[in-house]
């Protein structure tokens, strides 16, 4: 039903280069972020419930692949980025047999695993590897594929590329539900063609089109509140995707700094693929009206509102949702130049003006490669943590305070950090409350009570302060405090935070 090419030699490079690149960011340090993920997965392993026994407000898929990274490599820096590799890797192989027929030159067009994938490698600092924008990638761009071949269908083969639409839109959700914006985007482009390009009737298009998307997209829905049913913990469900996420956003303050330092971000980064894309625009949109650039388009345009609408956090990883469609675009455009480029006096001219424009981006991945050969390809733990260190100046300060709290003589159990849930990994223990230390500027009023409450019943033998999220504290709940110095007394004091130990 579907044509989908073969690989051939060049691909194979390719998906060797995309391989190599990966390895090169295998020992990354995690960042705050990643640490917790990896700490609510290792909970989850554990026998705990999401939200129910381990809360954050994110949708359960960012937990379920670390769950799964983690299950079968390892809950550590080399386990989570092997597991990302190899899904990069399926994504690179997906790309490469899904988009010949976009192209006109093969050699162009093997080219796109390096502008995407490639591309988002040679970027990330830890702070941005394993974020949902970037794993979710791979789930928009089939979701957005099987849209796009369902254009060129009618009848049952029709109603099951778009069943499988719905059904891997429906996996896009349990990643991160404002995504639906996108993924809407997606399937209104296919029912305004049939509507106003075929004119075709408006009530039958809609069920023709949106009947299957709605039954695939159901299942994977489906499965995650059955799975919370099961453990009674649909109405903690219901409040975290629904009735929390609103009031933090209306709590946030629109930060015009972080608005501009992430587009700064994102310029800096991206704009060689930026530049080539306005090409394939330009060219494949306005000249030739080619519907696939036109997802693509719209792709990036709602990617930017999902973007806008998190005004709270216009954090740098969010403009990853982007690297997939700049890169396809990008490659469209160096697609579009090739012929022009062929015409130039020699191979190595064409060769080396390519290397130019992208020679910002190989700057980056040649500094990496260096830092990794420096220190002996950071096959040792010793050499890896140097590494890491490279990348992450704080590690250090954090296994430093994970080490107090980790001597012959500590109190057993687990701790509570306000801060950053690295303690929680070098220390090799788990979080004593549900409810998390890690960004508790986004906390509601009930859940500072609940915290408290939390600690009272669980009483943590260490609980560590951070300097950082010490004003936040003060500001939204001193009681906490309070009950700190009435229950602890202070274990240790240093430039990072305050270390607690029970009475």
């Amino acid at each position: 039903m579907i044509n989908i090419s073969k690989l051939n030699k060049i691909d194979f490079l390719v998906l060797i280069a995309i391989v190599i690149i990966g390895l090169i960011h295998l020992p990354f340090p995690f960042d705050g972020d990643q640490a917790f993920f990896r700490l609510g997965a290792l909970e989850m392993q554990q026998g705990k419930v999401l939200y129910r026994d381990f809360w954050d407000v994110k949708q359960p898929g960012i937990f379920c692949f670390y769950f799964l990274a983690g299950t079968f490599f390892g809950f550590n820096e080399i386990g989570i980025h092997l597991f990302e590799l190899i899904y990069m890797v399926f994504l690179s192989i997906v790309l490469l047999l899904s988009l010949k027929s976009y192209f006109r030159h093969p050699i162009i067009a093997s080219l796109v695993p390096l502008l995407t994938v490639g591309v988002y490698y040679t970027v990330s600092q830890p702070w941005h590897l394993t974020q949902v924008e970037a794993l979710v990638s791979f789930p928009l761009f089939i979701c957005l594929w099987l849209t796009y071949q369902s254009f060129k269908y009618e009848g049952k083969q029709r109603f099951f590329l778009l069943l499988l639409s719905g059904f891997i839109g429906g996996i896009v959700l349990i990643f991160k539900l404002i995504l639906l914006l996108i993924l809407i985007s997606f399937w209104l482009t296919i029912f305004i063609y049939y509507v106003l390009i075929k004119q075709e009737q408006i009530q039958k298009v809609f069920i023709e089109i949106f009947t299957p998307i709605f039954i695939g997209i159901i299942f994977p829905i489906l499965f995650i509140v059955s799975y919370f049913a099961w453990f009674n913990s649909l109405p903690i469900l219901y409040q975290t995707f629904f009735l929390y996420p609103p009031r933090i956003v209306a709590n946030s303050q629109f930060e015009p700094s972080g608005f501009f330092a992430g587009i700064k971000w994102f310029l800096n980064r991206f704009y060689p693929l930026l530049l080539a894309a306005t090409i394939a625009v330009d060219v494949s949109l306005r000249k030739s009206k080619n519907i696939f650039t036109l997802l693509l388009v719209i792709w990036c345009i709602f990617a930017w509102g999902v973007i806008f609408l998190q005004r709270g956090a216009f954090w740098e990883y969010h403009y990853l949702l982007l690297f997939v469609p700049l890169g396809i675009l990008a490659t469209k455009g160096l697609d579009i130049l090739w012929e022009s480029l062929k015409k130039l006096s020699s191979p190595f001219t064409t060769i080396l003006l390519i290397f130019l424009f992208f020679l910002p981006l190989s700057n980056t991945l040649l500094k990496k490669s260096v830092v990794l050969v420096n220190n002996n390809f950071a096959l040792a733990e010793d050499t890896r943590f140097k590494y890491q260190t490279v990348f992450r100046e704080k590690y250090p300060s954090f296994r430093s305070e994970a080490e107090l709290i980790s001597q012959p003589g500590n109190l057993p159990g687990k701790i509570y950090v306000a801060g950053d849930p690295s303690i929680y990994y070098f220390s090799n223990r788990t979080q004593a409350t549900s409810m998390r230390g890690w960004s508790l500027e986004y906390f509601l009023p009930e859940q500072w009570t609940k915290l408290l409450q939390e600690l009272d019943s669980s009483k943590p033998p260490y609980i560590f302060i951070d300097y950082i999220q010490q004003p936040t504290i003060n500001k939204n709940f001193p009681r906490m405090l309070e009950f700190i110095e009435e229950r602890y007394r202070i274990l240790h004091q240093n430039d990072n935070g305050i270390w607690y130990i029970i009475l």
